[in-house]
């Protein structure tokens, strides 16, 4: 287990010195983080919310639609003809 943990420390430690050492490597590591962050903000701003919006009055109000949800009985279609 030792051998394991020090492996991902001499990993993560060649990580920090490349990044340290290459300019390109910077730029398209922020490139990547501004990319993360306006997708973040565009879903959770524009697309999230009416998703995670409650739109129930009551515990009760969402039970209900749950289980009509549940109980709901499948659309069945008949077929005329020959397949």
């Amino acid at each position: 287990m030792k051998v394991f943990l020090n492996g991902i420390v001499q990993v993560v430690k060649n990580t920090i010195v490349f990044f340290r050492n290459s300019k390109l490597a910077k730029v398209l590591l922020i490139i990547v983080l501004i990319k993360i962050l306006i997708f973040y903000g565009f879903l959770k701003g524009f697309l999230y919310p009416r998703y995670l919006k409650p739109k129930w009055d009551s515990k009760e109000h969402r039970s209900n639609e749950v289980m009509k949800d549940l109980l709901k009985k499948p659309k069945t279609y008949t077929y005329d003809g020959i397949y």
